[in-house]
């Protein structure tokens, strides 16, 4: 898209410059924005902008209105903390170190309506054995999770639906790992990750964020998990595959393809919840136009799409559907605008 984006003669790209805040006219209306060019970004500043005062301020008219497309904050520190006090500032996203609050709060300060601001999304099959998104998720999603299971370390016990939301998926994690960071361990057989995209394994195991083992004792002892415990645990799972039932926290097992934890070599990792997307942002109109929280109509030249916005999707988005957010309301803003 920006390869595309550079060939077309009515768009300028510039790098290095960052949006501060909005231009009022005399009517209310936004007609521009003051930004700083050559500004040199710094991770560690990101949610105490003012600290950092680098590069030069200019200002940007707009002659038909201002496109708010900033993304979320899972990464600005301070105001995720503040809008759910379980975040800590250790805690990792799965996102890009630009992914502050600055555009969102300029937004605020001139009217704009927050809506479901302090609903986080975590992203339950995080590994903290690496930073970010890392290269272990779609392995443990789509093989430990669909055909395998997770469990608590302390008691060798699955402690969730593998194939749950986020949301409740998040909330069993958060109880499991509790202060002394008990992270559970996701685990598959040969068969699993035969069913899924080889290239989710081949990383990994390279890096060994997801390990090998050929047998599950050795897979126990590796994890300090109970022989036993972890064996029933395994037994009782299989049993409900072939029975197609699971009666202790209802996987649904039509998805399994008959796949169970039962052929060498087994896989395994450790996950945790890392925050993924902020539901929340301002409000918008079906148009994309952004709503002002006294009035309750639009701002005049003010516009949103994407996750900077809030309401679309509720408390958790449903994997992959983040593209109602960005595609469909940028083009509805384009062609309002």
């Amino acid at each position: 898209m920006l390869k595309a984006l550079k060939g077309m003669k009515n768009v300028t790209i510039m790098n290095r410059t960052k949006m501060d805040s909005f231009v009022i006219d005399d009517t209310g209306r936004v007609a521009g924005i003051a930004a700083r060019t050559k500004y040199s970004f710094n991770s560690k500043l990101a949610s105490d902008d003012a600290e950092n005062t680098s590069g030069e301020q200019k200002f940007f008219g707009a002659k038909r209105g201002v496109m708010l497309a900033a993304g979320g904050f899972s990464r600005d520190t301070w105001f995720r903390q503040m809008q759910d006090p379980r975040v800590q500032p250790t805690m990792d996203s799965t996102n890009q170190p630009g992914a502050t609050a600055g555009a969102l709060t300029a937004a605020l300060n001139i009217g704009a309506a927050p809506i479901q601001i302090s609903w986080l999304q975590f992203l339950p099959s995080c590994n903290p054995d690496e930073p970010g998104y890392g290269i272990s998720a779609n392995f443990i999603e789509h093989a430990c999770y669909r055909y395998g299971i997770i469990v608590n370390p302390k008691t060798g016990k699955r402690f969730v639906n593998e194939l749950a939301g986020r949301q409740p998926k998040t909330e069993a994690m958060f109880a499991v790992i509790g202060k002394d960071e008990n992270y559970p361990v996701a685990i598959g057989d040969s068969a699993a990750a035969k069913a899924v995209n080889p290239a989710f394994l081949t990383a990994p195991l390279e890096k060994k964020t997801v390990k090998v083992f050929n047998s599950i004792d050795e897979l126990a002892d590796f994890y300090k998990i109970d022989r036993k415990a972890l064996r029933d645990t395994i037994e009782q799972y299989n049993a409900a595959v072939k029975s197609g039932k699971d009666e202790a926290f209802g996987k649904p097992m039509n998805v399994t393809n008959g796949i169970d934890v039962s052929k060498p070599p087994f896989y395994a990792g450790r996950v945790c919840p890392k925050i993924h997307h902020t539901m929340g942002g301002v409000l918008i109109s079906p148009k994309g136009e952004v709503i002002h929280m006294r009035t309750h109509k639009p701002i005049p030249g003010l516009y949103a799409g994407g996750e900077v916005t809030g309401g679309v999707h509720g408390a958790s988005r449903l994997g992959t559907v983040g593209i109602i957010d960005a595609l469909t309301f940028g083009m509805v803003a384009g062609e309002t605008i």
